[in-house]
């Protein structure tokens, strides 16, 4: 892996792989399925979707504005952009069995694929992890979806406004510009 993607800023690499693969033809074709994709499902089903004020109907917008392909581009660039066990640990140059301490520790956030753990890049900056991790992965619900945690990390949020910053800062930014670490754990404690 070469030293410009390695140092490569976590934003702006997942903004252009997902760029890329929203481009992606095969992602962007209909499924090649006649009628509505409710011919799959059982009529309980579909009424149990109704019932809840979802529709069963096909995207209306055409695949490129699609919500679903719109969150299979997202993952598919999460994982594009996030780096293995091994990488993680030549760029912070330790021993792989460190990385996979810190993943059992929850001090890093990792993803299961295809059986190993991927490791997002909004953690790391400057071969460091991001100070205040461990705290901040603590505070944030166990549940959330991966792609809720990164969004989280990298949009700026209301409750971290500086009166010498224009606009509010991502908590990823806060952490990095040396703020304090419970504020963005006392707001990761309340995310819902």
């Amino acid at each position: 892996m070469n030293d410009a993607v390695i140092d490569a800023v976590p934003e702006k690499l997942f903004q252009e792989a997902r760029r890329r693969l929203l481009k992606n033809a095969p992602l962007r074709a209909d499924s090649g399925m006649s009628g509505s994709e409710a011919q799959n499902l059982s009529a309980g089903e579909v009424a149990a979707l109704k019932s809840v004020g979802l529709k069963t109907d096909a995207w209306k917008e055409g695949a490129q504005h699609d919500p679903l392909n719109q969150s299979i581009a997202d993952y598919m660039a999460l994982l594009e952009t996030s780096y293995s066990t091994s990488q993680a640990a030549k760029y912070l140059k330790v021993d792989a069995s460190r990385i996979r301490q810190r993943l059992r520790e929850h001090s890093l956030f990792g993803i299961d694929y295809d059986g190993e753990k991927r490791l997002p890049r909004f953690q790391f900056e400057r071969a460091k992890v991001i100070p205040g991790m461990r705290e901040v992965l603590a505070a944030l619900p166990k549940e959330l979806n991966p792609l809720d945690v990164v969004e989280w990390f990298l949009s700026p949020n209301p409750d971290l406004e500086l009166e010498d910053e224009e606009a509010p800062l991502s908590p990823r930014e806060w952490l990095l510009k040396g703020h304090a670490v419970g504020a963005v754990a006392a707001i990761a404690r309340g995310f819902e």
